[in-house]
């Protein structure tokens, strides 16, 4: 059976990145393991889910280390594929096993986070829009909603999606001047928007020498974005890695290439989203337990410029 805080937490997923917008055919989301024996905090205290990319060992150690620490929300699945052993020898097995141990699940949402409405995508959009003038179309927390004709969409749209997340899908491109809204951004202040909404000091550019001067369309894939932008329109692809080939291939297409590192394209986005989460799993929990969603202090891109 459930815990209340596996419970509360898979509900609140449900409405906010629902799982069934992931990549089923190859990604690997929802419960990773399921502890036996969950973790009950002190009476009184409030129940602490920690949210990160990557359950490395030092997330591990970070989330073990809190008594009140009952369940990790994980943007990469720690299982990837089918496992013939769980053992110690393995650094990301061992994780696992301690959390089972020591009462604590984990759960992933990964691609079904970049496809929802208010994912990883919409969040990487949000900050270009505002650098172009386009603020009408963000909420409060700087964030859009692709669709309705306001200049963001989805690359592959999801048919028939779960109520709360229309126009969702894979990948996003914007528009950042439509009629008499916005403007282009120079190649400067494209750079400068991404560094800003991301929180980077540098990011890699590969500028096509036929490329445009003022920056209108970009189309977004947080990660990898090799397979989702290959063969998409625009003036700016931004991702956080890409094959070799597949930058040649764009930057011979007219298209300039941001890649900003795999994991720094998508943990900004969790700042955003624990809030939310912390929001709905109190709504859902009507005061029978209280909630704490923090973003771990441990996860860290693990590629730097030295």
């Amino acid at each position: 059976m459930s815990t209340s805080t596996l419970a509360h937490l898979k509900s609140a997923v449900d409405h906010l990145t629902p799982l069934s917008l992931a990549e089923s055919a190859w990604d690997n989301v929802g419960v990773m393991v399921e502890a036996p024996r969950p973790r009950d905090p002190q009476q009184g205290s409030k129940r602490r889910v920690l949210t990160c990319i990557d359950l490395s060992t030092a997330v591990c150690d970070e989330a073990l280390s809190h008594p009140s620490t009952t369940a990790i929300l994980t943007y990469h699945p720690p299982i990837f594929s089918g496992l013939k052993a769980l053992t110690l020898a393995s650094p990301l097995q061992r994780s696992l096993l301690r959390c089972v141990a020591e009462g604590v699940s984990v759960l992933t949402i990964h691609t079904a986070a970049d496809n929802a409405v208010g994912g990883v995508n919409d969040f990487m959009a949000g900050g270009l829009l505002a650098a172009a003038g386009r603020q009408a179309l963000l909420d409060d927390d700087g964030m859009t909603r692709p669709g309705q004709g306001n200049g963001v969409r989805a690359l592959s749209e999801v048919k028939n999606p779960p109520e709360g997340h229309e126009g969702c899908g894979g990948g996003r491109i914007v528009d950042l001047l439509e009629g008499d809204t916005g403007r282009k951004l120079s190649r400067d202040e494209a750079v400068q928007a991404v560094k800003a909404r991301l929180g980077l000091k540098y990011l890699q550019a590969a500028w096509s020498p036929t490329g445009a001067d003022a920056i209108q369309t970009v189309a977004i894939c947080a990660g990898s974005g090799s397979g989702v932008l290959k063969g998409v329109k625009a003036d700016l692809y931004l991702t956080g890695e890409m094959g070799h080939h597949d930058v040649l291939a764009a930057n011979a297409a007219g298209i300039h290439v941001f890649c900003c590192n795999h994991s720094a394209t998508e943990r900004p986005w969790l700042s955003y989203f624990a809030p939310r989460l912390e929001r709905t799993m109190n709504e859902l929990a009507g005061g029978a337990e209280t909630y704490e969603v923090v973003v771990s202090e441990a996860d860290k891109e693990p590629l730097q410029v030295v």
